[in-house]
């Protein structure tokens, strides 16, 4: 009992059990404001409304625990939607045009992943420039105009089932494979490696740049399941698909404990800063708010939890800090 409890409590789960607690303290705080807004059917809307948005943080875990931000998934999912929406009107296919989608997607994670890697340019500024000329061509598709995707889509990724859309075993199949491919094997390995110590890792003979572009591979990947669910969901290809949510994912995944510096992060605790973003933000929309508002009370919720969080880290850091320098004197003193 006790080896578990020191488990449980060790200080690599402080993240884990901060973000449970204040996940608890948001549920309490909108159920005594709005009593009837937690039920069911909130639970099953928050997983498909906020399905894109745990996809792209998988991958934006490994992109954040790599050292390698990704600023384009946003924009990347309003092209990618583009795509599918202009290749479906051109020849009628579904299949062709989910499958342009998709490699659109692709196509651009493995261009970021080589300049990164190969060229050596800075990964936010690879990214940031994709970030804005996606959105541009997103919106040049079709002068700004939705543009409607027949097929069949809507039906397959809106059809429900108790409630729940397809949406919610894909993205429970992104965080088990997510899991296992960052704990589990060599690319997650090394993904922790190039993060803790990009030059370290090279003179151990790791081959980083593959590995870069794998990372970026992924984040393509996610990005184009995510924009067919979209596409789906709106039953269009819209230019302001996706807006803003690259810095979302950002935010759940380093509220959810991986560290900006890279080196360590989890695929798990981001699913619980996903839960904890998408609930803040359906608890204050139903809420009425404004926009400015919504906003404002967003951003100072999410600066409070930061803040608290660093505080938190600080203090077990320094606490670690005192027994490894009260080990060394006792081993220094039996030296002796």
């Amino acid at each position: 009992m006790s080896t578990l409890r020191r488990r449980l409590f060790a200080k690599s789960r402080i993240d884990t059990w901060f973000l449970l607690i204040m996940t608890a303290v948001l549920l309490g705080v909108f159920r005594i404001v709005q009593p009837g807004w937690l039920n069911g059917r909130t639970v099953q809307n928050l997983v498909i409304q906020n399905a894109p948005l745990a996809l792209v943080a998988v991958a934006m875990t490994f992109s954040i625990v790599s050292r390698h931000i990704d600023l384009s998934p946003g924009s990347m999912i309003a092209l990618a939607g583009a795509v599918i929406g202009l290749v479906y009107t051109a020849q009628g296919s579904l299949g062709l045009a989910l499958a342009a989608g998709v490699g659109t997607a692709l196509g651009v994670g493995l261009l970021n992943g080589i300049l990164v890697a190969v060229v050596g340019l800075n990964a936010v500024m690879v990214t940031l420039a994709a970030y804005i000329w996606a959105r541009g061509l997103s919106i040049g598709a079709n002068n700004g105009n939705p543009i409607d995707v027949g097929g069949g889509l809507a039906t397959v990724v809106n059809a429900s089932w108790h409630g729940f859309t397809l949406t919610a075993p894909v993205v429970v199949a992104a965080y088990v494979g997510g899991w296992l491919l960052l704990r589990r094997t060599k690319m997650g390995l090394y993904t922790y490696a190039m993060g803790g110590d990009p030059v370290a890792a090279r003179r151990a003979g790791i081959n980083t740049s593959l590995y870069t572009v794998l990372i970026f591979l992924l984040m393509g990947s996610m990005i184009g399941v995510a924009a067919v669910i979209t596409v789906g969901q709106l039953g269009s290809a819209q230019s302001t698909a996706g807006l803003g949510l690259e810095l979302d994912a950002i935010i759940a995944v380093v509220i959810g404990g991986t560290r900006l510096a890279g080196g360590e992060g989890s695929v798990g605790r981001t699913a619980l800063g996903v839960v904890f973003l998408s609930i803040l933000n359906s608890g204050l929309l139903n809420l009425g708010l404004t926009d400015d508002y919504f906003q404002l009370y967003r951003g100072l919720v999410l600066l409070t939890v930061l803040s608290v969080q660093i505080v938190v880290r600080r203090m077990t850091d320094e606490e670690e800090r005192r027994k490894r320098e009260q080990e060394q004197l006792a081993a220094a003193l039996a030296a002796t």
